[in-house]
């Protein structure tokens, strides 16, 4: 009975341990952008999503993960309130004139530490994690998914997409230490808009 008693034992010493590591295999599954991205359940029923407004393709924060691994952070203002009354068609990536000095690389042992300093309380923070590759599954990008689902707040938000022109051109440039000047840049006008100003008046 005792023998009986100690392998019943084992066995379920080994059955909770195939469960501990299936749940650190389900918690860092690799990230399919472009499976993912086309797909959410709806009461049982997977549809697509709707499309990013190209306006809101860079939130208020926007982490970019190098093809070597490397993280790169940059912010913008307040997103505020998102009504859905936009033009479906208007999803290319609006240019933002970002600037090389406006990339921060954050390294990857203080990734918590910098998202608690610099993620604002008083506003909604709307987050997108920007990879070169469409599969993300480094140690990089579940440090970091693991430090965003802790710090941020109820109202806060965060996506998955691939890099955008302007993103890849721009970190380009501050890897090669080169001057930077968006004007003089061949840009893909199916990758980037160039959203009309009404010019100013003089008076």
């Amino acid at each position: 009975m005792r023998r009986i008693f100690i392998g019943f034992m084992i066995c379920l010493l080994f059955w909770n341990c195939a469960k501990k590591d299936k749940k650190i295999v389900e918690k860092n599954k690799p990230y399919i952008i472009s499976k993912e991205n086309n797909r959410q359940i709806i009461n049982g029923d997977t549809v697509p999503p709707p499309p990013i407004p190209g306006f809101l393709v860079y939130g208020t924060n926007t982490f970019i993960i190098d093809s070597d691994s490397t993280i790169y952070y940059f912010k913008r203002g307040d997103v505020g309130h998102i009504c859905g009354n936009w033009d479906r068609g208007d999803t290319i990536a609006y240019f933002i004139n970002l600037q090389p000095k406006d990339l921060t690389q954050i390294p990857t042992n203080s990734i918590s530490n910098f998202i608690k300093s610099n993620y604002k309380d008083h506003f909604r923070n709307m987050t997108f994690i920007a990879s070169k590759s469409d599969t993300l599954k480094t140690k990089a990008y579940f440090d970091l998914v693991k430090a965003l689902k802790s710090s941020l707040k109820e109202r806060d938000q965060y996506f998955m997409r691939r890099t955008t022109q302007e993103e890849d051109t721009v970190l380009k440039y501050k890897k090669n230490n080169q001057y930077y000047n968006s004007k003089n840049i061949k840009w893909d006008d199916k990758r980037i808009s160039f959203p009309f100003i009404k010019p100013k008046l003089n008076h």
